[in-house]
């Protein structure tokens, strides 16, 4: 369904009616609110699918109201409500939510969430009116808040105002429940939320059947609002070419695939054509196959060229028996060792020294951090439960997919994500940061509070998502890469060799065709990502994923500016203008798009060494539009 443009009065934003989310929010160029939806949040904080129904509709140059039905059902869950959003010409939005349970069932959450940019909002002045008429001044933290249950900076509110830029204020007014603020930068999700029922309460809780829950949000605006004037965009995003070097590329690497089938010679030969500098092996000493595990890993970096980063993953007690059989590896094989324990949300000083004693051997590496989100890790650092004084490095996974699934809020995160490594350089000082392993879902849940229930027979697993063999997972991969660069992050491990996890799918094609309908030995696009940044190492990141249009970087040799690559961030075409330095006047340009991806994935070979088409740049610039989701190269000469 087609998104609704809507205005109040000063505001603009948009309407999601499969999601009932509002989007967006802005006055000019000003974003005042990232978002505000409704969630059902089951007893493992699952987000319970909504569907949307009986939708209605009144929309004026300077108004609108807008009707919908959301039935949450899933499992014992049963839950409908009713929402209504109301914009009125002096620039004040409400946003009603009216639900009933139809069924008694566990939650940890019901209610509204309210999305603060953290673009405006990063050490903006803030109030807040909290239970009882107490009355508070605080600001948004400019590092990542560590999220404490029970330590909420902004908590118990009832209103809560702030300034977002060029002199404007919002004021938010909430009903039906106590509300908090978190930080969700913690799991790179582009804002600061405000949502109902505190951490600190005890959860899950039971809701009975016949249960009526009812909230309201309510936004003004203070300060200059009116005196803004939307300005009216260029026809082409103008980017300039750096004309030197910002950056090293970090190291890239990629994890042994989940699949557990060995790796074909074709596979190999284009793994190895990447040229990348490890492959990640998660080693579990609980299991019984862990030697197995870890000889097929072993194997798989011999024959690619790579070496492994090793992540060990300690029982809760001891351990001593398989770091002894670890410690016989080849030391050249490792570039590094993770180290990890169960039931540690992030690695002690303890874990770490008790693995060094005998892994020292390795002469690799050795450091800890989380294998959860960095919200984890953050957390440890506030109550000194990380053993940072024993690390060698400090890395932590990347998810962008915890609390939305959308396209759009899942392209947000990457304005996050260089927060999570600014964050990490303030607590590692000068060790090395690295990233490891970033996929496009979860592997796991790391939050659940009773074992989950196996996907049924023709569902695709939680940590699949189908978009990883799309046009969408490379732009938004190619702007993560650029994202955390630009914090200089050391090294990045993304997905997974080959399968619907990885870059590439198997010769014998995916378990479940109809669910994830990729072609039998074919890679994804994002392989040809990794493909153009071989033999590079200085590098310039192009910022514009605050933007949430493109992302791009300019890859660099001893005499200058040599490639650009460039992703297309949105489902829609994207008009581009390169302002190019005055040496780089011709070039060869190769576009990956809806045109050309069964082809290209089918023989990368053959798209990779054929030329592409040739330009020349007029009045200093080159002017191409993207199709949606696509993926360009542009060799300089």
């Amino acid at each position: 369904m087609k998104l609704l443009q809507l205005h109040a009065g000063a505001l603009t934003m948009f309407f999601d009616p499969k999601s009932a989310f509002l989007r967006r929010i802005c006055v000019g160029k000003i974003e005042i609110v990232r978002g505000i939806y409704a969630a059902v949040r089951d007893c493992n904080w699952g987000t319970v699918p909504a569907a949307i129904s009986r939708l209605t509709s009144s929309i004026s140059k300077n108004s609108f109201r807008i009707a919908f039905e959301v039935e949450c059902r899933e499992g014992d869950i049963d839950f409908h409500w009713r929402g209504r959003v109301s914009g009125s010409a002096d620039s004040t939005v409400k946003f009603t939510f009216d639900g009933q349970a139809l069924s008694t069932f566990a939650r940890n959450r019901i209610g509204f969430c309210v999305l603060h940019p953290i673009r405006e909002c990063r050490g903006a002045r803030a109030r807040c009116e909290q239970s009882g008429d107490r009355r508070v001044t605080l600001r948004f933290s400019r590092t990542i808040e560590p999220q404490i249950p029970g330590k909420a900076a902004f908590c118990k509110m009832k209103s809560l105002a702030y300034e977002a830029g060029g002199g404007v204020w919002a004021e938010l007014g909430f009903t039906g429940d106590v509300f908090e603020m978190e930080d969700q930068r913690n799991w790179t999700d582009a804002s600061f939320k405000t949502y109902c029922t505190p951490l600190a309460q005890s959860i899950p809780v039971e809701v009975p059947m016949g249960t009526r829950i009812r909230q309201s949000v309510t936004l003004r605006l203070a300060g200059r609002a009116t005196r803004l004037t939307v300005e009216k965009s260029p026809a082409f995003l103008e980017i300039e070419v750096p004309r030197h070097p910002t950056h090293e590329l970090p190291h890239i690497g990629l994890g042994v695939a989940s699949h557990q089938q060995p790796l074909t010679a074709l596979e190999i030969k284009r793994l190895a054509a990447l040229r990348l500098t490890h492959l990640r092996v998660d080693v579990q000493f609980g299991h019984s196959d862990w030697q197995l595990t870890l000889k097929r890993a072993i194997g798989d970096a011999k024959k690619i060229g790579l070496r492994l980063e090793l992540a060990i993953h300690l029982p809760r007690h001891d351990g001593a028996r398989e770091l002894g059989e670890l410690s016989r590896i080849p030391p050249t094989s490792i570039a590094r060792v993770l180290v990890f324990r169960k039931g540690e949300i992030a690695t002690s000083a303890e874990t770490l020294q008790f693995a060094r004693r005998f892994l020292r051997v390795l002469r690799a590496p050795i450091g800890g951090g989380t294998n959860a989100h960095f919200c984890e890790l953050n957390r440890a650092c506030a109550v000194n439960r990380f053993g940072l004084s024993q690390c060698d490095f400090v890395g932590w996974p990347i998810t962008p997919q915890v609390h939305a699934f959308d396209d759009l809020s899942i392209v947000e995160t990457l304005e996050a994500q260089p927060d999570t490594v600014a964050t990490a350089r303030m607590i590692a000082a000068e060790l090395p940061l690295i990233v490891s392993p970033i996929t496009l879902r979860p592997r796991f849940n790391a939050v659940a509070t009773s074992r989950e229930p196996d996907p049924l027979p023709n569902m695709l697993p939680p940590q699949v998502d189908p978009r990883q063999r799309s046009l969408f997972a490379a732009a938004w991969t190619l702007g993560s890469i650029a994202a955390l660069t630009s914090e200089r992050a050391v090294s990045l491990t993304y997905f997974e060799t080959s399968g619907w996890r990885g870059i590439m799918e198997i010769k014998t094609g995916p378990p479940l065709p109809k669910k994830f309908p990729s072609t039998p030995g074919a890679v994804f696009p994002v392989y040809f990502v990794f493909a153009s940044l071989a033999g590079f190492q200085r590098i310039a990141p192009i910022s514009t994923f605050a933007d949430h249009r493109l992302s791009a970087l300019a890859l660099f040799d001893e005499s200058g500016p040599r490639r650009i690559i460039l992703a297309n961030l949105m489902a829609a075409s994207l008009p581009v203008s390169l302002r190019m330095p005055a040496s780089c006047s011709r070039g060869s340009f190769r576009m990956l798009d809806e045109t050309n991806l069964k082809r290209a994935t089918g023989s990368p070979e053959l798209f990779l060494a054929k030329r592409g088409e040739p330009f020349e740049v007029a009045k200093g610039a080159l002017k191409f539009i993207m199709k949606d989701w696509a993926f360009a190269a542009l060799d300089l000469m």
